[in-house]
């Protein structure tokens, strides 16, 4: 037989082989993306599992081929069984979007994308994509997770939610940045991120992972607790107030001391402006404007900046928060410093320009003021105010009031109503009086006599 058929015959084959190994690869893959998985307790069953956990009749038989069990009838404590979503008795929601902003999307695995809002609930397997913008993931045992913006989430794994059990957490962060903040409850939260060069794992703290695809390096920082980090090249306990850098294939590295928090000067306040002092060994600052809730980081944008200050421009007239930290040589974010920022603008009152107060009534007019929605205007028979004629609330810069003719003069103020429905001082009192027609008549009078005169 020729040698190039035989050649060119074991080449497809040797070819064919491996697409099938692919594609059931693929699918190995695909299925456990969508599985629950369990990890054994003391007590436990496969048929206890499937009990409690499960409405597939024959779930307890299916679990051990599904997990390769060669005797069901024993479970080591602490292995992780691999449970289809779909048997569960309960949809396998994993997370819900607590906040969102910006450009956002999920991905449900094969379906198309589709627009991230707040409140809604994801399942097992849902990739979280941020564009510009940021997301806060809330968990059922009461963790919290921030994605930055250009950040790439997998939701991998979420273990049911009781009060006397451990709740497991899993995620894989392809690309991107997060905070996450695990409660410390008891028994504590077991939260696993895993990057393309290490894997973080926590039981209550708070922590910080960033995955640069393009160095193909993660940034861990703790900020309270302790994160161990597993690589191909060994495991290393993180302790509060220190990063660790880890590379794929690289060795692992000390640990580098975070900067501290840098400390706000609230001296100045201006709207939307924010100032610090400049810290040693800064490259850069992050800072953080999140809306002013206490219970959840409601993040709505993440800055890098230079400069030991800034100002926001845009701001409605409310209350925010405002978080800031230390970025040194090495890309590692320090200790935060957060602060309350009320974007509050000063108001003044109206300036009237122009009154009159004629045989018609009253007319006036005043000056625009910025991020004023109306005008209050109040008309008095005396200077204190005290016998109000007219109170009148205007929307643009000018009125005309109609009074008793037997009015004869008028007190005027005015003062302005911001959007959000803060007030102005009044504006210093105006005197109206209305002019008399007898000095006009008693000369008319006058120009006709001595026209009889002449």
């Amino acid at each position: 037989m020729d040698i190039r058929f035989l050649s060119t015959l074991l080449s497809r084959k040797l070819f064919a082989s491996a697409a099938m190994f692919f594609c059931l690869l693929c699918f190995s893959i695909g299925t456990l993306a969508n599985d629950w998985r369990y990890t054994v307790r003391p007590g436990d069953t496969l048929w206890s599992i499937c009990a409690e956990y499960t409405y597939n009749d024959s779930c307890w038989r299916e679990l051990a081929n599904y997990n390769s069990i060669d005797d069901p009838t024993t479970l080591s404590v602490g292995y992780v069984l691999n449970i289809p979503a779909s048997w569960l008795k309960q949809a396998s929601i994993a997370v819900t979007a607590a906040y969102v902003s910006g450009e956002v999307t999920y991905t449900v695995m094969g379906e198309q994308p589709a627009v991230l809002v707040a409140d809604q609930k994801l399942a097992l397997g849902t990739t979280v994509t941020v564009g510009e913008g940021a997301a806060t993931l809330s968990f059922e045992d009461g963790s919290f997770l921030v994605m930055n913006a250009q950040s790439e989430l997998v939701i991998d794994s979420v273990s049911a939610f009781k009060q006397t059990k451990v709740q497991s957490i899993e995620v894989s962060l392809p690309r991107g940045g997060i905070r996450v903040s695990v409660p410390k409850r008891h028994p504590r939260t077991q939260f696993k991120v895993t990057t393309p060069a290490a894997v973080a794992a926590v039981r209550g703290t708070i922590f910080r992972v960033k995955s640069d695809v393009d160095a193909d390096v993660t940034r861990s920082e703790v900020l309270e607790g302790v994160v161990a980090i597993d690589t191909a090249a060994g495991s290393k306990d993180l302790l509060a107030g220190f990063g660790l850098k880890t590379g794929r294939g690289q060795p692992l590295l000390e640990p580098v001391e975070l900067l501290a928090a840098p400390q706000w000067n609230l001296e100045c306040s201006d709207p939307g402006y924010v100032e610090w002092e400049g810290a040693p060994d800064t490259m850069a600052y992050q800072l953080v404007l999140m809306e002013d809730d206490s219970n959840v980081d409601r993040v709505i944008s993440v800055l890098t900046i230079a400069d030991s200050h800034y100002t926001y421009k845009g701001l409605e007239e409310k209350c925010y928060q405002v978080r800031v930290n230390s970025v040194d040589a090495g890309g590692f974010n320090g200790f935060e410093n957060e602060r309350q920022l009320c974007n509050v603008i000063p108001l003044i009152p109206p300036f009237i320009n122009k009154a009159k107060l004629g045989r018609g009534g009253l007319s006036a007019s005043w000056k625009e003021v910025v991020a004023v929605s109306s005008y209050i205007i109040e008309v008095s028979a005396d200077s204190e105010f005290s016998d109000i004629l007219r109170t009148e609330n205007i929307s643009g810069v000018e009125m005309e009031l109609t009074l008793k003719p037997e009015r004869q003069s008028v007190y005027i103020r005015a003062k302005s109503v911001s959007n959000s429905g803060r007030y102005s001082d009044y504006s210093q009192p105006i005197y109206l009086e209305r002019k008399s027609n007898t000095g006009k008549v008693v000369g008319v009078l006058a120009a006709i006599l001595v026209f009889a005169i002449l």
